[in-house]
């Protein structure tokens, strides 16, 4: 089972549209993987989710598929991050990189480009949703 880290665009788009990549991932195949997250990951994965602007825009977020989303975070595996060093041209998203390697995982998955544009990191690629699909999808 790979080990993954899933940053906040990930989840935001699966829970706008279920039915896209993002959510195909995190609804239909979150039994295949599992998600590595970090204090730092998941509270800004809560703090965007609760957004007025996101919540009064997409009611979604508010219902069915708000559980559905805690309930992977309570299936989670929790690391400790260190967010001294930065690489990424964003700093907000140092901390993906921080909890993807502190959690030694097999793939940091992303829809952002500034994380995209590293291809990897330390040693752990970074590839988007449609990508890590048709990797589960391989494996099968």
């Amino acid at each position: 089972m790979y080990r993954v880290v899933l940053d906040t665009v990930v989840f935001v788009r699966a829970l706008i549209n279920p039915k896209s990549s993002s959510g195909r991932l995190l609804f239909e195949h979150s039994d295949r993987y599992q998600v590595i997250v970090s204090k730092p990951t998941a509270r800004e994965l809560l703090e965007v989710i609760h957004r007025p602007e996101l919540t009064a825009k997409y009611r979604s977020l508010a219902k069915i598929v708000l559980r559905q989303v805690i309930d992977i975070l309570g299936k989670a595996e929790a690391v400790e991050i260190d967010t001294s060093s930065s690489v990424v041209r964003d700093p907000k998203d140092d901390i993906f990189v921080a909890t993807a390697l502190a959690g030694q995982v097999d793939y940091l998955v992303s829809e952002d480009k500034d994380l995209l544009v590293l291809g990897s990191t330390a040693g752990v690629p970074i590839i988007d949703t449609q990508t890590f699909i048709e990797l589960l999808e391989l494996k099968n």
